[in-house]
């Protein structure tokens, strides 16, 4: 039987870039536009009215600092830490590498809930034990500041800075301080001389995607720092959307122009100084350095680390537990205040927490699923074949994950909101096309990574046989990438799973997710039943990552 002259290649190929083009650039390109859009005309007023205003000085001077100061205490905090789990022999360390990454998997938004518990000037826990030990009348600590907001997004930011500098450490060739000790050289100069100029790109690595993730972050200020009146780009961004009108869109949008330059301007100089400062780390002998004997200073630095650990993940987790498992925020901690009600009304009886689980699940595996398949698409046309502009369509698609979420989310509400023809404004679509342009990146690169090592022999011998593009894909492709198809997948689902920076600007009455239902209650002051649903949350993120390491036997998760 003679096979049809028509192929699928053409037009699956070709609607992939159709595709992106709708879901990426039609939107962004409306943003930038829709910046200089004024009562109808394109104007310089939006750009006029946000450099006039003092408060939106007071905010880009808010989002510098906090940049700027939680990328410094990053580096202070994560790349000792760094040094101590790869390079010492601390005990225990490969446990304690392990906890000092866990913050990095919980939700900033359910960290700033737990601080805010902890450190509250009024029912702080923590305010209230100085309080009621040395009998001290008013607060000690107020979280709601920009102290506060810096000190809460390090503890969740850090695990950048120790994961890049730890991989940089353990890549490290030891030859070099090998000769330096053998010279006679001190432990203390060749950190100096030798290890920390060699660590020193991943270090600035670490720290430039800590800036551009701080202003980014919404979720940590609007929890924090807007009760205590300290607004960044991100949480003034909100306000003016929620202000009402066009004009307050308008706004909005010049200002997401502002963020956009800046979070990625932090990423070309991130790529540009790494590809300026390329040392060489391997050497072609397989060694590894030689671990450092701590001596007395075993014991110290073990209390040290045991100290982080408590801090950063104990604190956190015990603060959002107990309180929700109080009867009333605020009450005293006693037997006959504590009760399992709030889990049984987030889980039965309140419709908000029940709609929540039912959208965020839903969207977060329609989401994974079509990022998966059209970044799969993207990833063989970039890996696998010599289609002119691939390399454009694989840049392009990876756009929305570099620039902050609440600029996505603005760009969607400008394309989807019924003024070219489609409304998807309030609906269950609008969040989901927003999930799909923002996490298909992760599964670009995670199919790239697999598709490189398939030899094209395979895809070649299918032809010969008579196969076509379709067959081979699904007959040789899919089944020797499926580990990286599922690993990615998982890592698509679980921060949509959680997402709160979109989808606080794009929800609707019937469409609300956890981050925005756990983010509402805790506004409304439903400390403890928001505290449950924060709880709930984690324990699905914890049970999701062991998942994904027990799928990829460890390769991938935390």
């Amino acid at each position: 039987m003679l096979q049809r002259k028509i192929k699928a290649d053409p037009f699956i190929l070709g609607g992939t870039f159709v595709v992106i083009a709708i879901l990426v650039v039609f939107p962004l390109t409306l943003l930038f536009l829709n910046s200089f859009k004024f009562d109808g005309a394109y104007t310089l007023q939006n750009y006029a009215t946000v450099f006039q205003a003092k408060r939106n000085y007071t905010a880009l001077f808010n989002s510098l600092k906090l940049g700027l100061f939680t990328s410094l205490f990053s580096i202070l905090l994560g790349a000792p830490l760094a040094w101590l789990v790869t390079r010492t022999n601390l005990p225990f360390a490969k446990l304690f590498r392990t906890l000092f990454i866990l913050p990095y998997m919980i939700p900033p938004f359910i960290g700033a809930i737990a601080w805010s518990q902890l450190l509250n000037r009024r029912n702080g826990y923590i305010n209230r034990l100085i309080q009621s030990i040395f009998g001290i009348e008013g607060y000690v600590f107020n979280v709601n500041t920009m102290p506060g907001l810096i000190w809460v997004m390090t503890l969740y930011l850090y695990p950048f800075v120790f994961i890049t500098v730890a991989g940089a450490l353990e890549r490290m060739d030891p030859t070099l301080e090998e000769a330096a000790r053998t010279c006679g050289s001190k432990t203390m100069k060749i950190m100096r001389d030798i290890t920390l100029p060699l660590v020193a790109p991943s270090i600035a690595g670490g720290a430039l995607l800590v800036f551009a993730s701080s202003i980014a972050n919404f979720g940590i200020p609007a929890l924090v720092g807007m009760q205590g009146r300290v607004f960044v780009l991100t949480t003034m961004i909100y306000s003016y959307m929620h202000s009402g009108g066009f004009n307050g869109i308008a706004t909005a949008s010049a200002l997401s122009i502002m963020l956009m330059a800046i979070s990625v301007g932090a990423l070309l100089i991130n790529n540009f100084y790494l590809k300026k400062k390329q040392y060489t780390l391997i050497s072609g002998k397989s060694m590894r350095p030689k671990t450092l004997d701590l001596g007395a200073w075993k014991i110290p630095c073990l209390i040290v680390a045991i100290a982080i650990v408590f801090v950063a993940v104990i604190m956190p987790f015990f603060s959002i537990g107990l309180t929700s498992l109080l009867d009333a925020w605020g009450a005293d901690i006693t037997w006959e205040n504590l009760t399992f009600r709030n889990y049984r009304y987030i889980l039965f009886e309140y419709k908000l927490t029940k709609d929540a689980l039912k959208n965020s699940f839903l969207l977060a595996i329609s989401a994974a699923t079509i990022c998966m398949v059209l970044g799969s698409l993207i990833a063989y046309i970039s890996v696998k074949t010599k289609i002119r502009g691939r390399k454009a369509l694989e840049t392009i698609a990876q756009i929305p994950y570099t620039i902050p979420g609440t600029v996505v989310a603005i760009a969607m509400i400008l394309a989807w909101s019924g003024n070219y023809g489609v409304n998807l404004y309030n609906t269950f679509w609008i969040l989901l096309v927003a999930y799909v342009a923002h996490y298909v990146a992760f599964a670009v690169r995670t199919t790239s990574a697999s598709l490189e090592q398939i030899h094209t022999s395979l895809e070649e011998a299918a032809r010969i046989s008579g196969g076509s593009w379709l067959t081979s894909l699904k007959d040789i492709v899919v089944p020797l990438i499926r580990p990286g198809l599922v690993a990615g997948w998982f890592l698509i689902f679980m921060p949509t799973l959680r997402e709160l920076t979109m989808s606080i600007l794009l929800w609707g009455p019937r469409t609300v997710t956890i981050g925005v239902a756990v983010f509402e209650m805790q506004e409304a002051g439903y400390v403890q039943i928001s505290a449950a649903f924060a709880t709930l949350l984690l324990l699905i993120v914890i049970a999701g990552n062991l998942l994904v390491k027990w799928l990829t036997r460890g390769k991938v998760g935390i």
